[in-house]
């Protein structure tokens, strides 16, 4: 199932998760281009289908001699869309628009990242896993219209798109809203491999997570530690979870009685009566 990496310094691991990628530049350029032509593809599309709806709701709504002829024939809809459709002409507007339609759809170009750079894929276990049991294995499940989606937003850095089309989301203060939501809602469906996030969102993250990693360079009170680890396993929705620890300190906190709890006088001088 999906991960979540609670540390501090958020960029430098998902720096080092590209890192380790090693995405050739030439193939970025190559997806770069492939979205660039399916949006002006997509346009085109949106103008005829706009063109296709247009014209038949013009036959929905036809004037009252139009309408008292049809019912006088026993004709409908259904039976003049048929008759344009199969014009041997092929000067009908339906059929034009329709075979245009067609014509466009058949032109997108395949535009995703190679699954040897995507955690868990048969290409990737082949690189990485080959002699070890991966039937287990969770994947990231990123559609190409997702792609589309993510490729096309502004304000938001290569590196943080390239992340999320290997599956991997980053929890960051982003200028565009529109990136933060893309990652959520796939968090939510469980199509994220791994979410990257600061200590803040240890409170209040209800994805359901069944592995969790706690970054060494976090400085978490027994509290927040056992709040971490409440990040995974929530609803009990699956059965087979792990918790790993980067530092050992944090192992110790976790098993040793604390007598300062921030959380407990904090709480206390809230509610305290005078």
């Amino acid at each position: 199932g999906p991960t979540i990496y609670i540390c501090e310094n958020v960029q430098k691991i998902a720096m080092f998760c590209i890192q380790q990628a090693n995405i050739p530049s030439s193939m970025m350029t190559a997806i770069m281009s492939k979205i660039e032509y399916n949006n002006t593809v997509n346009e085109k599309i949106k103008v005829v289908e706009d063109e296709l709806e247009h014209k038949q709701e013009q036959m929905d709504t036809p004037s009252v001699a139009t309408n008292d002829k049809k019912k006088a024939k026993g004709k409908n809809k259904s039976n003049k869309i048929n008759r344009e459709m199969n014009n041997t002409d092929g000067k009908s507007d339906i059929a034009r628009l329709t075979n245009e339609l067609n014509g466009l759809r058949a032109m997108i170009k395949s535009a995703v990242l190679n699954d040897t750079f995507i955690p868990n894929t048969s290409h990737h276990i082949e690189k990485w896993a080959k002699n070890m049991d991966t039937s287990a294995s969770f994947k990231a499940t990123i559609e190409e219209h997702i792609v589309g989606d993510i490729m096309s937003l502004n304000g938001i850095e290569d590196s943080w798109k390239v992340l999320l089309m290997m599956g991997i989301g980053v929890f960051i203060n982003h200028p565009n809203i529109a990136y933060t939501e893309i990652m959520k809602k796939l968090a939510d469906e469980q199509k994220l491999f791994m979410i990257i996030a600061s200590s803040d969102y240890i409170y209040g993250t209800n994805y359901q997570f069944c592995h969790a990693y706690l970054g060494k360079d976090l400085n978490l009170t027994q509290e927040k530690i056992i709040q971490a680890m409440g990040r995974v396993g929530r609803n009990n929705i699956q059965q087979t979870y792990t918790l790993r620890f980067r530092d050992n300190n944090q192992i110790l906190k976790l098993f040793t009685s604390e007598t300062e709890k921030p959380e407990v006088i904090n709480m206390n001088r809230l509610l305290k009566s005078e």
